[in-house]
């Protein structure tokens, strides 16, 4: 067996040590009994994260794009100045 597969098999019995017995029937057991609430309660908070997380993006980006206009802008006033002192010259 290669070195990588041996990696590979170990990290998957680690994992399968991490999980308690009968985790898999548990798992079945509440898909099969349509426990619809809990899925709309795990949809929501899901949608409730998106939206904070996109709020945060806009939030953000809306920030950087004002700081980015007014650097622009003092560039531009450094650049103007500079091609006049070496019109000056």
């Amino acid at each position: 067996m290669k070195t990588e597969s041996q990696a590979w098999l170990q990290l998957q019995n680690h994992a399968a040590d991490q999980l308690s017995p009968g985790f898999a029937d548990r798992v079945l057991r509440a898909v099969r009994s349509d426990q619809v609430p809990l899925f709309v309660a795990h949809f929501g908070m899901a949608l409730a994260t998106a939206v904070l997380c996109l709020g945060a993006v806009l939030l953000f980006h809306a920030r950087s794009s004002s700081d980015s206009a007014a650097t622009l802008a003092g560039w531009s006033e450094i650049a103007a100045q500079a091609s006049d002192f070496d019109q000056g010259l």
